[in-house]
């Protein structure tokens, strides 16, 4: 493993510790078209360092966070907040969907002027700060993928090669995973510095498998919210897939962007559920403490590496 970059810079990938790979420390976002505008802010710089500071109190050592430019990413903030508690946040540059805040006509920017924009995020810093974001993120529609998410596809897996960072896909329902990769894939991209997130949205075993199959990773975000599937439902494909010998390209987190699933706003089921909750029922479940520190340690710690840069 090398380095990874976190908003306070670069630490070697080996004290990242116990991580969450798929998280929401503050946000503003626009263009999400939520009856409930309110539930998507997390807006409170207090309370976020709370929410860091319990993750610190129960061994969590870094936050993956999710949220790009377009969702409102407070670099400043981070650095904060990273500074203040100890815990090493990683962001994101490149963008969600584009029904969560893409620019409408995006598809039609130059693709140097978007890959630009994130190579800047990366190496000089994000928003007017020196804090640094250490992957990009793109995403993908329900069941389609629009021109825009493309031309951001294409553009973001350049953006990597040139930087070393991986790059990290939102899904929506956790559908088109697959595409999304087949266009990474075109591009000539290595997918082994792939992750595609929510697929446990969709629990489709064959689906999983075939994304998996590509040498990309995936991300479980679910456990705890059980009007996503109850976990019994994760825990079953998550021991297929170890039988499968898959276990080195599999991560847990929570995906917490909503003030409804923080504890610190009055809700849950928090940062600690996955700690106090799902792991040790995956012990019950016969999962052994070497997969599940390969799910929560090791391999955030190898996939957020910087690679060599590929200009």
């Amino acid at each position: 493993m090398g380095k990874v970059r976190t908003v306070l810079g670069d630490v070697d990938a080996s004290t990242l510790g116990y991580t969450l790979a798929h998280e929401h420390i503050l946000t503003r976002p626009q263009g999400h078209g939520s009856k409930n505008e309110t539930d998507h802010l997390l807006d409170d710089y207090d309370k976020a360092v709370q929410m860091l500071s319990e993750y610190r109190e129960i061994g969590g050592g870094t936050i993956v966070e999710a949220t790009p430019k377009t969702w409102g990413r407070d670099a400043e903030g981070m650095a904060r907040a990273a500074k203040e508690t100890g815990v090493h946040v990683v962001a994101c540059t490149g963008y969600i969907c584009q029904e969560h805040g893409m620019p409408d006509d995006i598809a039609e920017w130059d693709r140097d002027v978007v890959v630009q924009e994130m190579v800047d995020d990366i190496t000089v810093g994000m928003d007017g700060t020196d804090a640094k974001a250490g992957w990009i993120k793109v995403g993908g529609a329900y069941l389609h993928i629009t021109p825009g998410e493309e031309h951001v596809i294409r553009a973001a897996v350049q953006a990597a090669n040139e930087t070393g960072v991986c790059v990290h896909a939102h899904t929506t329902n956790g559908t088109m995973g697959i595409e999304i990769l087949e266009i990474a894939a075109d591009e000539g991209f290595d997918l082994s510095r792939f992750i595609v997130a929510h697929v446990d949205r969709n629990p489709d075993l064959w689906y999983h498998r075939k994304m998996l199959e590509t040498g990309a990773s995936l991300i479980y975000d679910g456990p705890g919210k059980a009007k996503y599937y109850p976990d019994s439902m994760r825990i079953a494909l998550l021991r297929q897939l170890v039988e499968d010998g898959y276990e080195d390209q599999l991560m847990l987190c929570n995906d917490m962007g909503r003030r409804s699933h923080h504890t610190v706003y009055g809700f849950g089921p928090g940062w600690q559920w996955i700690k106090q909750r799902f792991l040790p029922r995956l012990l019950e479940e016969g999962f052994t403490e070497a997969q599940i520190d390969k799910f929560m340690v090791h391999n955030p710690a190898r996939l957020y590496s910087l690679a060599e840069p590929r200009p």
